[in-house]
C-alpha cells in the first residue's frame, strides 16, 4: 500500500507541475476545479447502494430515545427495547448533491416504516473545507465502526452519502438513482428487526440545567446477560434543522444534525456538560445511543484518521482518483482553450 500511495503521490505532483506549467491560466483554474471534483466523486456516485454488513463481524447500536434540551432546564425519557426506535445514522456533506436525493428516499422510507426511527446525520468534518456542521471525533468513529466494509464498497471510509440502519445494514452510494428509486432499498433495511431486538433492556436519559447552556446529563442502560461485555454509551448532540444557504448542493435546510458527540463513562452514571450553542433556532435534543461489537475492543474516536496519511486526506484509491480527475480536467480545459484560440 506504501508503494501505491508513492507512486499515486508522484504522479499527481506531475500532473500538477504539467497542468501548471501548461493549462493552469487564471480563465482555466476553476473551471479544472470543479471538474476534478466531479470525477473524484464518481466511484461514489455510480455505487449502488445494496445492502452490506458494516463489518466483517457482527456488531450494531440500538437505544435512540431522545430529548428535546432548547430552552429546558429539566427533561427526561425512559424507554425499552420493544419501544425503541430503529436508528438511522447518514454521512453526507453540504457539496453532496447525490446525497439529496438519498436523503429524500431515507426519509421518504421512514415515513412510511411501521416504527418510529431516530436520525443522526452526520456531516464531513476531517479535510472539508466548505461544510460547517462536522464532528471530528464523530469522523473517527464513523472510520472506526463503518470505515472498512465502506472502503471495501466504494474505495472511500467515509463516502456521503451513505446511509447505515440500525449499525448493521450500510447502504453505500446512491447508484445515480433517484429519491423514490432509493427509498426501497431503505424500507427494507428498516423493515428488518436488528439482531437484539428479541431481547430485554431499558435505557433511561435526562437533563438538568439552571442556565438551560450547561447542566448534568444523567444515563443508565439496564439489560440481561445477553449485553455484549464491548457496549458503550454514546450521546449525540442534534440540531432539528439548520440552514446553510451556502452549501454548494442547494438543499439550504440541513436535517437531524449532528453538532456534538459525547462519549460516556460506562453504561450508568452522569456528568456535566455544556451544550454547544445551535447553529440556528432553538432545536437541540440529545439522543442516547448504545453500541456493541463482537470484538471486545473496538476502537471509537481517538487517533488520527488513517486517510488523513494521503493527499488531501484520501487513501491511495482517493490518490488515484483525485490523478485521474486532474488529469482529466485538465486535458478538457486544454481541448476547450484551443478551440477558443
Amino acid at each position: 500500500m506504501l508503494q501505491i500511495k508513492n507512486i499515486t503521490q508522484l504522479t499527481v505532483s506531475l500532473i500538477l507541475n504539467h497542468c501548471v506549467g501548461h493549462f493552469m491560466s487564471t480563465s482555466n483554474l476553476p473551471r479544472i476545479v470543479i471538474l476534478s471534483f466531479a470525477l473524484l466523486m464518481f466511484p461514489m456516485a455510480i455505487a449502488a447502494p445494496t445492502p452490506v454488513p458494516t463489518a466483517d463481524y457482527n456488531q450494531g447500536i440500538f437505544g435512540g430515545i431522545s430529548i428535546d434540551v432548547s430552552n429546558v432546564t429539566n427533561a427526561s425519557t425512559e424507554s425499552s427495547m420493544a419501544d425503541y426506535p430503529s436508528i438511522a445514522e447518514v454521512y453526507t456533506a453540504s457539496w453532496c448533491e447525490n446525497c439529496v436525493l438519498a436523503e429524500e428516499g431515507l426519509y421518504a422510507a421512514i415515513a412510511e416504516a411501521t416504527s418510529e426511527t431516530t436520525t443522526l446525520t452526520f456531516h464531513r468534518a476531517i479535510g472539508e473545507v466548505e461544510d460547517p456542521f462536522g464532528v471530528e471525533s464523530a469522523d473517527h468513529r464513523w472510520e472506526a465502526r463503518y470505515g472498512k466494509a465502506s472502503k471495501d464498497t466504494v474505495s472511500v471510509m467515509r463516502a456521503p452519502p451513505t446511509i447505515i440502519i440500525n449499525g448493521e445494514t450500510m447502504h453505500a452510494g446512491s447508484g445515480g438513482l433517484e429519491g423514490d428509486q432509493l427509498k426501497p432499498y431503505y424500507a427494507e433495511s428498516l423493515a428488518q428487526p436488528s439482531q437484539y431486538s428479541q431481547e430485554s433492556a431499558t435505557s433511561s436519559l435526562s437533563w438538568s440545567s439552571e442556565d438551560m447552556a450547561s447542566g448534568t446529563l444523567t444515563w443508565n442502560l439496564e439489560a440481561g446477560d445477553w449485553l455484549p461485555e464491548s457496549t458503550t454509551s454514546l450521546v449525540f448532540v442534534v440540531e432539528a434543522s439548520a440552514t446553510f444557504e451556502d452549501g454548494s448542493n442547494g438543499l439550504g435546510d440541513y436535517h437531524d444534525v449532528v453538532r456534538d458527540m459525547v462519549e460516556l463513562d460506562g453504561n450508568s452514571g452522569s456528568m456535566t456538560y455544556t451544550l454547544p450553542a445551535a447553529w440556528d433556532g432553538e432545536d437541540l435534543s440529545l439522543v442516547l445511543v448504545h453500541q456493541w461489537g463482537e470484538e471486545l475492543e473496538i476502537a471509537c474516536c481517538d487517533g488520527e484518521s488513517s486517510e488523513d496519511g494521503g493527499l488531501l486526506g484520501l487513501p491511495a484509491i482517493g490518490v488515484m482518483w483525485v490523478a485521474v480527475g486532474l488529469a482529466g480536467a485538465a486535458l478538457i480545459a486544454n481541448i476547450s482553450n484551443r478551440e477558443n484560440q
